[in-house]
């Protein structure tokens, strides 16, 4: 899998466990360690991650409550759209950054 496309999974998923702290926060649970550790570990992949692709990741981030989707059988799981088919007959999909031409999220490949 590229390096990159690791990298935005790995900064959604930061991104919604520091959204999750922050609802248990407001629901009265003690939360505050483990948000500074998130905090600090999504800062560290912010700083690996390509500026163009942090940038493009923060505009999507703000329209979308998922900026990176899965791909299951064909079909954007962001959009719930099929993609067309020459992006399904793709050998090695998960071996670069790919955008949904539909909704414009990043999309990795979720195979059997």
């Amino acid at each position: 899998m590229d390096r990159q496309l690791e990298l935005l999974i790995v900064l959604h998923d930061l991104s919604l466990l520091i959204k999750e702290v922050n609802t248990e926060k407001e629901a009265g649970f003690e939360v505050s360690k483990h948000k500074e550790d998130l905090l600090k570990a999504k800062e560290k992949v912010e700083k690996d991650l390509e500026t163009a692709l942090l940038k493009r990741y923060e505009k999507l981030i703000e329209r979308y409550p998922r900026a990176v989707a899965p791909v299951i059988d064909g079909i954007c799981y962001g959009c719930f759209v099929t993609l067309p088919s020459a992006f399904v007959v793709r050998k090695n999909k998960n071996e670069e950054v790919t955008i949904c031409p539909n909704c414009g999220r990043f999309i990795y490949w979720f195979e059997d």
